[in-house]
């Protein structure tokens, strides 16, 4: 089977596009505020609305440098909205680390905890992606994922070898996990992550006209979709 295909939308006029280019899950994230940065609420609930009973929804909470009690009163606000959140675990403190994981799962019910680590965790002193899917099997998370904190350098599996990459997947489905991978993602690695064994793959850049920031575009999604499914 193959994995689902994630499309990263900034605003509800980037939803039609996304659902009609074949998109499995909308995610929703302000790409102008960091990897995985946090958008409006007020978009996330028009984003939410458009796409209830067609597809699943998730939201990024931001890229996450120290622990603050904010974070559950963030995840607390979009737990009946969106079907995942996404987490950005962008400290090296194992503490913070703990404490980020722990207010987030703690303060979601309904949602699914997705816990992001970076594929670039070496430059940036952030807790290693391997190490991140024991704090998701301890306090409970749903899934993790593989992201770059910083965009438009290098990707993801530029990064890291297909070994750890492997690594990561088979620790990660061994814990009940489900694994996600973004980063950077073009259409030429999507038979290497398929054949890897990821539950979701995670785009934008891949599928905008302009960019990151520019909009995306129903064509860009569905050849990424079928070369997904055909790979």
């Amino acid at each position: 089977m193959s994995p689902k295909l994630l499309v990263s939308v900034k605003d509800l006029s980037e939803v039609v596009e996304a659902l009609d280019g074949g998109a499995d899950i909308i995610d929703v994230k302000d790409p102008a505020s960091g990897s995985l940065g946090l958008p409006r609420i007020g978009v996330v609930k028009e984003v939410a609305k458009a796409v209830k009973g067609l597809r699943e929804c998730s939201v990024a909470i931001g890229d996450i440098h120290r622990y603050t009690p904010e974070i559950g009163y963030i995840a607390s606000a979009l737990d009946a909205i969106v079907n995942y959140v996404k987490v950005g675990i962008a400290s090296g403190s194992l503490e913070d680390v703990e404490g980020i994981v722990r207010e987030v799962v703690e303060n979601t019910s309904k949602a699914r905890v997705v816990l992001v680590g970076y594929a670039d965790y070496a430059a940036h002193n952030s807790v290693e992606p391997l190490q991140l899917i024991d704090y998701a099997t301890r306090f409970g998370a749903h899934g993790v994922m593989i992201d770059t904190l910083i965009k438009g350098s290098y990707t993801t599996p530029e990064l890291l070898q297909k070994s750890y990459l492997q690594k990561f997947v088979v620790k990660a489905k061994n814990c009940g996990l489900l694994v996600a991978v973004a980063g950077g993602i073009k259409k030429s690695y999507m038979g290497m992550l398929k054949e890897l064994g990821f539950d979701v793959i995670g785009v934008r850049t891949a599928v905008c006209m302009g960019g990151r920031n520019g909009r995306v575009s129903k064509e860009l999604v569905k050849e990424l979709k079928k070369a997904l499914d055909m790979s």
